[in-house]
Order: structure tokens, then C-alpha cells, then sequence
């Protein structure tokens, strides 16, 4: 016997009067609920009902029996629905590792917004740069900027932001504004090394028209390279050289006028993919979910924002990426 169902049939009869009553109510046959409720009574050793043509009349036995049922088959329903909610309401702490400057001018400013929308989600942010350093092990999910292999981890790949070359008006003004990308040659090119260690200093430019298509390598020289973007992005404000930046990680400085883009008719290749990285155990669970939700639609957003070129989609690892030279611009005398 279903004890469980014998007792909702029970308590279903006590308040409606009539098996076939309770059995219309529980969406079942009536010959289930007096089954259900028979058996109960001989295993209980006690009549609950004296039946009649006119119904159903509860006992003194069966008065005391639904009295004492009653509140925990509605403590157990409580039980029930709240862990339903919990399972629908993401809840517990979900620890994010990522590119400290995608994090802090992409996801930052909307986590008020999804806090808002998931207030029972404590989230842990940490820095890391790389898919294999010490901190991303600590880490349930990552978002990350660059040319990774995935290993153990479950890759999503997130919309491109594409890339422009700017400076401030001050700079342009003083150095005079670059034409082509060969110009850029000639002037101070703040660089960033990535989490590989790899200087990019081979900024490469693509066209097409009624020519054709035609690529552009340059190899850029500067007196200052970082690891971390927002150092070259401090400087470059400073009137301290050019730098290729996404406009999505840099709209205020774009919409105020503080960086102006060149070269716009000129698409930047090889702009790093982004990606989240999670954990395959916590694929299903659902705080995972609603935050990888969250950053892709936040990439997404941003990619229809910006007014630059980009590519949609990458074409794999530039050749630049391989080898163990500490600079892009070596591929150039290797190929």
C-alpha cells in the first residue's frame, strides 16, 4: 500500500463527504480512492468512516486520525513546494574567475541588475588570467579573454568584441591622425602582453572593397607594455600613445570624446575570443546557468552596441599565437 496516497485519499474524503468526490479532486477513479482508504483502515485496525447512501460520516477514530494527519501532509506539502522554489531560485555561492579588465567594465556595472533578479546568489569574483593558473582551480566558472584549451573544463563561446585603434584628440593632434595602417609605424603603440606572455605587437588590419581583400601587418613599437589593459588604457588617456581597444570595454571614454577611434574603414583582426569556462559536474546546476545567461547576454548586448568592425566569428588562432617567441611580430621572419 502507498501509505502516502492512502492518506491524501483519506483526508480528500473526510473533506469533501464522498469517495467520488475525493476522487474527481485527485484526478483519480473511485475505485482507487475506496481501495486505498479500505486498506488503510485494516491496517490501521479501525473503522474511519461509517458509509452510507447519503456518504460519508468520519468515526471518532477517523475524526482523531485526520485531526493528527492533516497538519503533516501540509508540513510535507510546504516542504515540498519549497524545495521547488529553491530549485527554481538559484541559491548558495557560485565563485567566477576572469579577466580583470572584461570583468570589471563589462559584467561589474549590470550585477546590480542580476543581483536584483537572483537576490538568494552570493557571488565570489577573482582575478585570473589564465585557464591553467593556480586560481582558476578555486574557481566554478570563468570568463576569459584569449586562445585557450579547454582540458577539463566546459567551453561557451561568448559574442566577439571587435577591436579599434585609438588615442586621445591631444595625441592625434600632436602626431597628426594615421591614414593607413602603415602609419602607425610612426607613432608610440602602447602594447599589451597576454596571459601566454606573448608581446602583440603585430597589429594586423584587413580591407576589402572593390579591390579586394587586402591585409595589413604592422609591427608597432611603444616605450611602455602591460599585462594588465586598463595600465595601458590609464595612459593612452594621458595622451601617452595609441592603443587597440574594444569600444564595448571602453564606452564612457568613447561616448565623451576622450578616445577617438582611426581608422575605422580598416577591420582589426584577430581580436582574443571570449569564453566561459565552467566545471562539467555543475553543468546542470542552476546558479551555473542563470550567471552564464547573464555574462553571454551582457556580451551580446555590448557587441550590438559598438560601432566598430569585427569579425563574426574567429578564424582560429592566428598564426602570430604558436612558437615560443615572446613577440608576434618574430612570426613575420619565420614564415
Amino acid at each position: 500500500m502507498d501509505k502516502l496516497k492512502a492518506l491524501e485519499y483519506f483526508l480528500a474524503a473526510a473533506q469533501t463527504g464522498s469517495f467520488s468526490a475525493a476522487a474527481r479532486q485527485q484526478g483519480v477513479s473511485l475505485q482507487a480512492v475506496a481501495k486505498l482508504v479500505s486498506a488503510l483502515e485494516a491496517q490501521l485496525g479501525a473503522t474511519l468512516f461509517q458509509r452510507s447512501g447519503r456518504g460519508l460520516v468520519l468515526t471518532a477514530d477517523g475524526t482523531q486520525y485526520a485531526e493528527a494527519c492533516a497538519p503533516l501532509l501540509a508540513q510535507l506539502r510546504s516542504a515540498d513546494e519549497g524545495l521547488r522554489q529553491a530549485r527554481q531560485r538559484p541559491q548558495g555561492t557560485l565563485v567566477v574567475g576572469g579577466t580583470p579588465f572584461f570583468v570589471q567594465h563589462c559584467i561589474v556595472p549590470a550585477l546590480h541588475t542580476f543581483h536584483g533578479n537572483f537576490p538568494d546568489l552570493t557571488l565570489d569574483l577573482r582575478t585570473v588570467l589564465h585557464l591553467n593558473e593556480p586560481a582558476a582551480q578555486d574557481c566554478d566558472l570563468l570568463v576569459l579573454h584569449g586562445w585557450f584549451e579547454a582540458g577539463d573544463w566546459v567551453r561557451r563561446e561568448l559574442p566577439v568584441l571587435p577591436q579599434v585603434t585609438a588615442a586621445t584628440p591631444t595625441y592625434w593632434k600632436r602626431h597628426g591622425t594615421p591614414k593607413h595602417p602603415s602609419d602607425l609605424a610612426e607613432h608610440v603603440c602602447l602594447c599589451y602582453r597576454n596571459p601566454y606572455g606573448k608581446l602583440l605587437d603585430l597589429w594586423r588590419y584587413r580591407k576589402t572593397d572593390r579591390q579586394g581583400e587586402r591585409i595589413e601587418e604592422i609591427v608597432v613599437r611603444g616605450w611602455l607594455s602591460s599585462n594588465h589593459r586598463d595600465h595601458l588604457l590609464e595612459l593612452a588617456l594621458g595622451d601617452a600613445g595609441v592603443m587597440r581597444v574594444s569600444p564595448a570595454t571602453a564606452q564612457d571614454e568613447m561616448a565623451s570624446g576622450r578616445l577617438v577611434p582611426v581608422l575605422l574603414e580598416w577591420e582589426m583582426m584577430d581580436p582574443p575570443p571570449l569564453a566561459i569556462y565552467f566545471r562539467p559536474e555543475l553543468r546542470r546546476t542552476l546558479r551555473l546557468r542563470v550567471f552564464a545567461d547573464f555574462v553571454a547576454t551582457c556580451c551580446a548586448d555590448l557587441a550590438k552596441r559598438t560601432d566598430a568592425k569585427g569579425q563574426s566569428s574567429i578564424d582560429g588562432r592566428p598564426a602570430w599565437h604558436h612558437g615560443s617567441s615572446r613577440r608576434a611580430s618574430s612570426w613575420l621572419s619565420h614564415r
